[in-house]
């Protein structure tokens, strides 16, 4: 008795549910079944709706329900149990998921391809707003101003979540292609935050005008990779129609209190950054470092001693427009100086992120 071939599936997200509809469409076939979850009623009902469709028309529908916990969680552990009945079912070939608009991809296929090995993740592709990419990358407005988080503890903002969108994506589309002048800026911006990704334009009705699914194009490995905490520095991109990326490293420990203060200079003109830093006063602890529009974050990510690598310093940061040589100095300035590296006691200094992470 042969197995059963596994099914290819792809996923679509994006924040413009209107931009994705054309493409939605071009994803699917007479072989394919749809899943598509909208969260039109999560901020009145605490519920997430959810439509089966086919070619031949609407197959079922229902609702799951959201509660103060993590949106995004239970969101993938409703999931699995119908993607596996529609799977199981054996009527199509091919399954599209288009889920909310302020989901991600990366926790959702990590869970994919842990618990469902009857499905093979083919595809990801990512929507996007040709006239909004900007904005929507450089500012600070959180999804919850917006009526767009997945439930009370979603704190993340619109630049965040957008940039994380096209970091994971096979493909990205360019929707509103036809209403800018700069098509070439953004395509180079798009390759600039996700070298795996190929960029389609979308024609003036929305519909994509390259392959958007079935590519077979998604490598989990490839994407984590390049998801991860820090960028492969052997990625980043060349400068190129005022797109710069630039990789700054540093075997010196960062004094904590000079960081926190130079925030803001180190955000200016960056849409998006990513690292792994060593605080003078945590020696011991791998700091995450992120950023996505006006806003940054650092968290912890285990012990030096767990890794690989000794103690340093490594971020690569994206913007439009950047000075390469005034970043690298506003991060050099806040690293100790050789003077407080041989005498401050590095333990007593004054932490300004105690409480944070």
């Amino acid at each position: 008795m042969t197995a059963r071939a596994k099914t290819p599936l792809s996923l679509l997200v994006g924040l413009s549910t209107t931009l994705r509809e054309p493409v939605l469409e071009a994803m699917t076939d007479a072989t394919t079944v749809v899943v598509s979850v909208d969260q039109d009623e999560l901020p009145g009902r605490g519920v997430l709706g959810w439509r089966v469709s086919d070619s031949s028309g609407p197959i079922d529908a229902g609702e799951f329900t959201v509660g103060d916990n993590c949106g995004a969680c239970q969101l993938i552990e409703s999931l699995m149990p119908l993607l596996e009945t529609l799977v199981d079912r054996g009527h199509w070939d091919h399954l599209v998921l288009a889920t909310p608009p302020a989901m991600e991809a990366r926790p959702l296929v990590s869970t994919l391809v842990s618990v469902l090995p009857e499905i093979v993740v083919d595809t990801v592709t990512c929507v996007v707003d040709a006239v909004l990419l900007i904005e929507q990358l450089s500012g600070d407005e959180l999804l919850a101003e917006r009526g767009l988080a997945l439930g009370l503890p979603d704190r993340r903002n619109v630049a965040e979540l957008t940039a994380r969108q096209i970091e994971y994506a096979d493909v990205c589309v360019l929707a509103n292609a036809h209403r800018t002048t700069k098509l070439e800026r953004l395509e180079h911006l798009l390759v600039h935050l996700n070298p795996r990704t190929s960029v389609v334009t979308a024609a003036a009705t929305g519909v994509p005008t390259g392959a958007v699914a079935r590519t077979a194009r998604f490598d989990f490995d490839a994407a984590e990779a390049w998801a991860g905490e820090l960028a492969p520095s052997d990625r980043v991109q060349p400068s190129d129609d005022g797109v710069t990326t630039v990789l700054w490293r540093s075997t010196r420990p960062l004094h904590p209190a000079r960081l926190n203060d130079a925030l803001e200079d180190i955000v200016d003109g960056v849409v998006r950054s990513r690292g792994v830093v060593w605080l003078a006063n945590r020696p011991t602890q791998r700091v995450r470092w992120e950023s996505a529009g006006y806003s940054a974050s650092l968290g912890t990510l285990g012990e030096w001693s767990d890794s690989n690598h000794l103690a340093e310093c490594t971020v690569v940061a994206t913007g439009m427009g950047l000075d390469p040589a005034r970043l690298q100095a506003v991060l050099d300035a806040c690293l100790l100086t050789e003077s407080e590296l041989a005498t401050l006691d590095w333990s007593n200094l004054d932490d300004p992120f105690a409480g944070v992470f």
